[in-house]
């Protein structure tokens, strides 16, 4: 009992500690690398939820999230033959780049730790995304974090995340060549002061992916977004060539 009752300490204290710095990290960088300009803007996601509302229950009409009992819409890609399935063989292996078909966005994945500030580190190129290290790799228990630019003086890397939707695939490489397959079942447009904390850093039994990035209004003469849009899903796969 006594085990239990401090491993749900640590566990509180870890969720609080990454959700502090995730949100610190990623309005300093919207400060930092906003544009002047809107000129694309980058696509919007579903309203999210705000503060005091509910936000482990989304209403539908304002953030899309799949029902677990609706089928997976067929891809034109289901009919290339299917590589080895590993998806019960995985051990720990960072991952090492990141593949989201819809959005035309591959990208290789820097790591993000903790800066002297105890701040989330960014990545320093627009385009590349970053696995934040004390999140667990793909394919292990909990939910995997990876982050990336909005804009960086001009579209980054995740640019177009607000275009996904519920369904769409997400594929993650890890360094022992493994690619781990995710689809979308959640995402919105969340404002910073109701970012939904523990829905986004609660670890699952089975392995999640969070994507993160900044999005909805800018404010130009702070130089800054007002909202994160987030992307939520689940493990489906795990392929090796």
């Amino acid at each position: 009992m006594h085990n239990t009752s401090e491993n749900g300490r640590r566990r509180a204290r870890f969720l609080a500690t990454v959700a502090a710095v995730v949100l610190a990290s990623l309005g300093a960088t919207a400060v930092a690398f906003g544009i002047t300009s809107q000129d694309p803007a980058p696509p919007s996601a579903p309203a999210g939820q705000t503060a005091g509302s509910r936000p482990e229950s989304p209403s539908p009409a304002t953030d899309t999230k799949q029902s677990e009992e609706s089928p997976r819409p067929k891809r034109p890609d289901d009919s290339r033959p299917a590589k080895e399935s590993v998806l019960d063989e995985l051990v720990y292996s960072r991952p090492v780049a990141i593949d989201i078909p819809k959005l035309g966005v591959t990208s290789s994945l820097v790591d993000l730790g903790l800066d002297d500030e105890g701040v989330m580190e960014t990545p320093q190129v627009a385009d590349k995304a970053g696995w934040f290290t004390p999140s667990p790799p793909p394919g292990i228990p909990g939910a995997t974090v990876i982050s990336g630019h909005v804009t960086y003086n001009e579209p980054a890397v995740f640019f177009k995340l607000g275009d996904l939707r519920s369904g769409d695939r997400v594929e993650v490489e890890r360094e022992d060549g493994v690619t781990t397959l995710f689809d979308v079942y959640r995402i919105g447009t969340f404002p910073k002061e109701g970012f939904p904390t523990k829905a986004v850093y609660s670890q699952p039994p089975k392995s999640e992916l969070r994507l993160i990035t900044c999005g909805g209004l800018y404010d130009a003469a702070n130089n800054r977004y007002l909202s994160n849009v987030i992307v939520w899903a689940k493990l489906v796969g795990a392929e090796k060539a």
